[in-house]
Protein backbone atom coordinates (compact mmCIF):
# COMPACT_ATOMS: atom_id res chain seq x y z
CA UNK A 1 0.00 0.00 0.00
CA UNK A 2 2.73 2.60 0.62
CA UNK A 3 3.30 2.75 -3.42
CA UNK A 4 0.30 4.84 -3.33
CA UNK A 5 2.31 7.68 -1.88
CA UNK A 6 5.15 7.40 -4.55
CA UNK A 7 5.80 9.84 -7.06
CA UNK A 8 5.61 8.27 -10.48
CA UNK A 9 9.60 7.92 -10.93
CA UNK A 10 9.42 5.81 -7.62
CA UNK A 11 6.25 3.67 -8.33
CA UNK A 12 7.38 2.77 -11.42
CA UNK A 13 10.83 1.48 -9.79
CA UNK A 14 8.80 -0.80 -7.46
CA UNK A 15 6.78 -1.91 -10.52
CA UNK A 16 10.57 -3.21 -12.28
CA UNK A 17 11.58 -5.25 -9.20
CA UNK A 18 13.72 -2.91 -6.97
CA UNK A 19 10.34 -4.07 -4.58
CA UNK A 20 8.68 -1.49 -2.03
CA UNK A 21 10.13 -3.10 0.65
CA UNK A 22 13.56 -1.55 -0.26
CA UNK A 23 12.10 2.50 -0.90
CA UNK A 24 12.50 3.86 2.06
CA UNK A 25 10.41 6.98 2.40
CA UNK A 26 10.42 9.50 4.74
CA UNK A 27 6.93 8.41 6.37
CA UNK A 28 8.85 4.68 7.01
CA UNK A 29 10.02 5.70 10.20
CA UNK A 30 6.33 6.08 11.39
CA UNK A 31 5.73 2.53 10.75
CA UNK A 32 7.12 0.97 14.44
CA UNK A 33 4.76 3.68 16.12
CA UNK A 34 2.17 1.29 14.74
CA UNK A 35 2.86 -1.22 17.86
CA UNK A 36 1.89 1.15 20.62
CA UNK A 37 -0.83 3.35 18.55
CA UNK A 38 -2.34 1.02 16.30
CA UNK A 39 -5.32 0.45 18.21
CA UNK A 40 -5.85 4.49 18.97
CA UNK A 41 -7.31 6.86 16.53
CA UNK A 42 -4.82 8.23 14.41
CA UNK A 43 -5.15 11.71 12.27
CA UNK A 44 -3.36 11.29 9.26
CA UNK A 45 -2.28 14.38 6.97
CA UNK A 46 -1.10 14.87 3.63
CA UNK A 47 -1.53 13.95 0.08
CA UNK A 48 -2.41 11.20 -2.40
CA UNK A 49 -3.43 7.97 -0.34
CA UNK A 50 -2.11 8.68 3.01
CA UNK A 51 -4.82 6.14 5.05
CA UNK A 52 -4.03 3.60 2.78
CA UNK A 53 -0.62 3.77 3.90
CA UNK A 54 -0.89 4.25 7.45
CA UNK A 55 -3.44 1.63 7.76
CA UNK A 56 -0.66 -0.73 5.80
CA UNK A 57 1.51 -0.06 8.47
CA UNK A 58 -0.39 -1.57 10.96
CA UNK A 59 -2.57 1.68 12.41
CA UNK A 60 -6.35 0.06 12.70
CA UNK A 61 -8.41 3.39 13.15
CA UNK A 62 -6.88 6.25 10.76
CA UNK A 63 -9.05 9.11 10.81
CA UNK A 64 -8.25 11.98 7.64
CA UNK A 65 -8.57 15.57 8.18
CA UNK A 66 -11.10 15.57 5.36
CA UNK A 67 -13.25 12.92 7.53
CA UNK A 68 -13.25 15.25 9.91
CA UNK A 69 -13.53 18.25 8.36
CA UNK A 70 -16.85 16.96 7.14
CA UNK A 71 -17.57 15.49 10.39
CA UNK A 72 -17.39 18.67 12.48
CA UNK A 73 -19.23 20.60 9.49
CA UNK A 74 -18.46 23.91 7.79
CA UNK A 75 -18.71 26.16 10.97
CA UNK A 76 -15.52 24.66 11.78
CA UNK A 77 -13.97 26.08 8.27
CA UNK A 78 -15.55 29.38 7.78
CA UNK A 79 -13.13 30.14 5.09
CA UNK A 80 -13.10 27.20 3.11
CA UNK A 81 -16.88 26.29 2.44
CA UNK A 82 -17.49 28.57 -0.33
CA UNK A 83 -14.60 28.18 -2.29
CA UNK A 84 -14.47 24.12 -1.29
CA UNK A 85 -18.04 24.19 -2.93
CA UNK A 86 -17.12 26.25 -5.84
CA UNK A 87 -13.99 23.73 -6.47
CA UNK A 88 -16.80 20.65 -6.37
CA UNK A 89 -14.71 19.29 -2.82
CA UNK A 90 -16.12 16.33 -1.89
CA UNK A 91 -16.16 15.44 1.83
CA UNK A 92 -14.40 12.07 2.94
CA UNK A 93 -17.02 10.40 4.75
CA UNK A 94 -15.07 6.85 4.79
CA UNK A 95 -15.38 3.14 3.85
CA UNK A 96 -19.00 1.93 3.74
CA UNK A 97 -20.31 5.58 3.88
CA UNK A 98 -19.20 5.15 7.68
CA UNK A 99 -17.87 8.73 9.32
CA UNK A 100 -15.39 7.52 11.58
CA UNK A 101 -16.41 10.57 13.86
CA UNK A 102 -19.61 10.40 14.13
CA UNK A 103 -21.05 6.84 13.71
CA UNK A 104 -17.68 5.29 15.60
CA UNK A 105 -17.00 8.01 17.91
CA UNK A 106 -13.19 8.40 17.34
CA UNK A 107 -12.11 12.28 18.32
CA UNK A 108 -14.54 11.93 20.92
CA UNK A 109 -14.79 12.01 24.99
CA UNK A 110 -14.10 7.99 24.86
CA UNK A 111 -12.28 7.89 22.09
CA UNK A 112 -9.49 10.98 21.57
CA UNK A 113 -7.32 10.99 18.67
CA UNK A 114 -3.71 9.96 20.26
CA UNK A 115 -1.82 10.86 17.56
CA UNK A 116 -1.01 13.29 14.47
CA UNK A 117 0.63 11.72 11.29
CA UNK A 118 1.77 14.60 9.10
CA UNK A 119 3.00 12.22 6.15
CA UNK A 120 3.67 14.80 3.38
CA UNK A 121 2.55 18.49 2.92
CA UNK A 122 -1.06 19.11 2.30
CA UNK A 123 -2.39 19.91 -0.97
CA UNK A 124 -4.06 22.61 -2.10
CA UNK A 125 -6.65 24.13 0.10
CA UNK A 126 -5.88 21.52 2.64
CA UNK A 127 -3.51 24.05 4.09
CA UNK A 128 -5.75 26.19 5.59
CA UNK A 129 -8.25 22.92 6.60
CA UNK A 130 -4.83 20.97 8.05
CA UNK A 131 -3.90 24.13 10.23
CA UNK A 132 -6.97 24.64 11.41
CA UNK A 133 -8.50 21.29 12.26
CA UNK A 134 -4.48 20.24 13.80
CA UNK A 135 -4.64 22.93 15.70
CA UNK A 136 -7.81 22.09 17.10
CA UNK A 137 -7.20 18.48 18.04
CA UNK A 138 -3.90 19.31 19.64
CA UNK A 139 -5.12 22.04 21.62
CA UNK A 140 -8.05 19.82 23.00
CA UNK A 141 -5.87 16.48 23.81
CA UNK A 142 -7.32 14.86 21.22
CA UNK A 143 -11.13 16.07 21.14
CA UNK A 144 -12.06 18.68 18.87
CA UNK A 145 -15.50 19.79 20.16
CA UNK A 146 -13.78 20.39 23.58
CA UNK A 147 -13.24 23.99 23.99
CA UNK A 148 -10.09 23.08 26.58
CA UNK A 149 -8.64 19.89 27.76
CA UNK A 150 -9.79 18.39 30.29
CA UNK A 151 -7.82 18.00 33.52
CA UNK A 152 -5.59 15.13 33.36
CA UNK A 153 -6.03 14.26 29.59
CA UNK A 154 -2.82 13.07 27.51
CA UNK A 155 -1.62 15.26 25.15
CA UNK A 156 -1.97 14.41 21.53
CA UNK A 157 1.71 12.87 20.01
CA UNK A 158 2.45 14.74 17.17
CA UNK A 159 5.06 13.12 14.25
CA UNK A 160 6.23 15.12 11.21
CA UNK A 161 7.67 12.87 8.27
CA UNK A 162 9.74 15.65 6.83
CA UNK A 163 11.35 18.70 7.79
CA UNK A 164 12.76 20.35 4.46
CA UNK A 165 11.21 23.52 4.13
CA UNK A 166 11.82 23.62 0.56
CA UNK A 167 12.19 21.20 -1.95
CA UNK A 168 13.11 21.48 -6.28
CA UNK A 169 10.04 20.73 -8.54
CA UNK A 170 10.38 22.16 -12.31
CA UNK A 171 9.83 25.67 -11.28
CA UNK A 172 12.40 28.04 -11.77
CA UNK A 173 13.13 28.74 -7.28
CA UNK A 174 12.30 26.07 -4.77
CA UNK A 175 8.60 25.36 -3.45
CA UNK A 176 7.57 25.17 0.12
CA UNK A 177 7.40 21.85 1.92
CA UNK A 178 6.28 19.93 4.86
CA UNK A 179 8.66 21.78 6.82
CA UNK A 180 6.86 25.40 5.70
CA UNK A 181 3.68 23.10 7.02
CA UNK A 182 4.94 22.29 10.40
CA UNK A 183 6.31 25.85 10.63
CA UNK A 184 3.03 27.30 10.54
CA UNK A 185 1.28 25.20 12.60
CA UNK A 186 4.28 25.63 15.38
CA UNK A 187 4.00 29.57 15.11
CA UNK A 188 -0.34 29.67 15.09
CA UNK A 189 0.18 27.17 18.68
CA UNK A 190 2.92 29.63 19.67
CA UNK A 191 0.84 32.82 19.31
CA UNK A 192 -2.45 31.02 20.80
CA UNK A 193 -0.70 29.44 24.18
CA UNK A 194 2.44 30.79 24.39
CA UNK A 195 4.03 27.25 24.39
CA UNK A 196 6.06 25.57 21.71
CA UNK A 197 4.64 22.09 20.21
CA UNK A 198 3.85 19.73 22.75
CA UNK A 199 5.27 15.63 21.79
CA UNK A 200 6.43 16.86 18.51
CA UNK A 201 9.06 14.53 16.81
CA UNK A 202 10.33 15.08 12.98
CA UNK A 203 11.84 12.17 11.10
CA UNK A 204 13.14 12.69 7.67
CA UNK A 205 16.45 14.17 6.77
CA UNK A 206 19.08 14.95 8.15
CA UNK A 207 17.44 13.05 11.70
CA UNK A 208 18.75 9.51 11.66
CA UNK A 209 16.15 7.39 11.30
CA UNK A 210 16.03 7.01 7.61
CA UNK A 211 19.76 6.70 7.65
CA UNK A 212 19.55 3.49 10.32
CA UNK A 213 16.52 2.11 8.31
CA UNK A 214 18.42 2.73 4.95
CA UNK A 215 21.47 0.69 6.38
CA UNK A 216 19.12 -2.71 7.78
CA UNK A 217 17.92 -2.38 4.43
CA UNK A 218 21.37 -2.65 2.39
CA UNK A 219 22.39 -5.13 4.94
CA UNK A 220 19.77 -7.33 4.66
CA UNK A 221 20.62 -7.07 0.57
CA UNK A 222 24.32 -7.96 1.56
CA UNK A 223 22.97 -10.93 3.28
CA UNK A 224 21.37 -11.98 0.35
CA UNK A 225 23.69 -11.71 -1.45
CA UNK A 226 26.31 -13.61 0.27
CA UNK A 227 28.95 -10.92 1.01
CA UNK A 228 27.61 -10.67 4.58
CA UNK A 229 26.88 -13.35 7.14
CA UNK A 230 23.22 -13.03 8.83
CA UNK A 231 24.27 -14.16 12.31
CA UNK A 232 26.84 -11.87 12.51
CA UNK A 233 24.76 -8.83 13.72
CA UNK A 234 27.89 -6.82 11.28
CA UNK A 235 27.72 -3.10 11.36
CA UNK A 236 27.45 -0.94 8.14
CA UNK A 237 30.93 0.21 8.19
CA UNK A 238 32.33 -2.86 8.30
CA UNK A 239 30.61 -4.25 5.16
CA UNK A 240 30.30 -1.44 2.91
CA UNK A 241 33.23 1.06 2.18
CA UNK A 242 30.68 3.69 1.49
CA UNK A 243 27.25 4.22 1.09
CA UNK A 244 26.72 7.41 -1.17
CA UNK A 245 23.57 9.70 -0.76
CA UNK A 246 23.07 11.99 -3.14
CA UNK A 247 20.89 14.91 -3.22
CA UNK A 248 20.24 18.43 -3.92
CA UNK A 249 19.33 19.98 -0.49
CA UNK A 250 22.07 20.42 2.00
CA UNK A 251 20.41 21.48 4.78
CA UNK A 252 18.34 17.67 4.59
CA UNK A 253 20.38 15.73 2.29
CA UNK A 254 24.16 16.85 2.94
CA UNK A 255 23.63 17.70 6.78
CA UNK A 256 22.24 14.26 7.14
CA UNK A 257 24.76 11.93 5.79
CA UNK A 258 27.28 14.03 7.72
CA UNK A 259 25.58 13.27 11.32
CA UNK A 260 25.20 9.62 9.78
CA UNK A 261 28.68 9.08 9.98
CA UNK A 262 30.93 6.73 8.29
CA UNK A 263 30.63 4.52 6.11
CA UNK A 264 28.15 7.83 4.74
CA UNK A 265 29.36 10.09 1.74
CA UNK A 266 27.45 13.03 0.96
CA UNK A 267 26.79 13.90 -2.56
CA UNK A 268 25.44 17.22 -3.74
CA UNK A 269 24.21 17.92 -7.49
CA UNK A 270 23.57 21.61 -8.47
CA UNK A 271 19.95 20.14 -10.31
CA UNK A 272 17.44 20.92 -7.62
CA UNK A 273 17.24 23.17 -4.38
CA UNK A 274 21.09 24.04 -4.46
CA UNK A 275 22.62 25.86 -7.38
CA UNK A 276 25.74 27.11 -6.23
CA UNK A 277 28.95 27.30 -8.09
CA UNK A 278 31.23 25.58 -5.36
CA UNK A 279 30.00 23.44 -2.14
CA UNK A 280 27.44 24.76 0.28
CA UNK A 281 29.06 26.65 3.12
CA UNK A 282 26.73 26.02 5.96
CA UNK A 283 26.76 22.10 5.24
CA UNK A 284 29.54 20.73 2.71
CA UNK A 285 29.13 18.02 0.79
CA UNK A 286 32.35 15.30 0.49
CA UNK A 287 31.64 15.54 -3.00
CA UNK A 288 29.67 18.16 -5.47
CA UNK A 289 28.54 17.88 -9.05
CA UNK A 290 26.26 18.54 -11.42
CA UNK A 291 23.26 15.99 -11.43
CA UNK A 292 22.33 12.38 -10.77
CA UNK A 293 24.48 10.97 -13.54
CA UNK A 294 27.76 12.82 -12.42
CA UNK A 295 26.98 11.79 -8.77
CA UNK A 296 27.36 8.08 -9.68
CA UNK A 297 30.22 8.53 -11.84
CA UNK A 298 32.01 10.08 -8.99
CA UNK A 299 30.94 7.58 -6.67
CA UNK A 300 32.11 4.45 -8.95
CA UNK A 301 35.38 6.71 -8.94
CA UNK A 302 35.72 7.12 -5.56
CA UNK A 303 35.08 3.34 -4.74
CA UNK A 304 37.29 2.29 -7.52
CA UNK A 305 40.15 4.62 -6.37
CA UNK A 306 39.89 2.98 -2.71
CA UNK A 307 39.60 -0.40 -3.49
CA UNK A 308 43.07 0.01 -5.66
CA UNK A 309 44.40 1.98 -2.88
CA UNK A 310 43.50 -0.89 -0.82
CA UNK A 311 45.46 -3.24 -2.70
CA UNK A 312 48.65 -1.43 -3.18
Amino acid sequence: MEEACLRPTKRSSCQNGLGCLWVVLSHTPMRPLAAALGQQPVLVVGRHEVAAVAASYGFSKVLTTRQLAAALGPGALPFLKHSAAAAGRQPDPGAGGVSPVRDLGWGSEQQPIAAVLVCSDPAGSDWYQDLQLLTDVITSHGVPSRTQPVPGSQPVQLFFSNPDLVWATDYPRPRFGQGAFSTMLAAVHSRLTGTPLPNAKWFGKPNPEPYRIAEQLLLQQAVQLGLADAAAGTAPGTIFSSIFAVGDNPAADVRGANQAGAPWVSVLVRSGVFTGAGNDCQDPAHLVVDDVAAAVAAALHRARSSRWHSMR
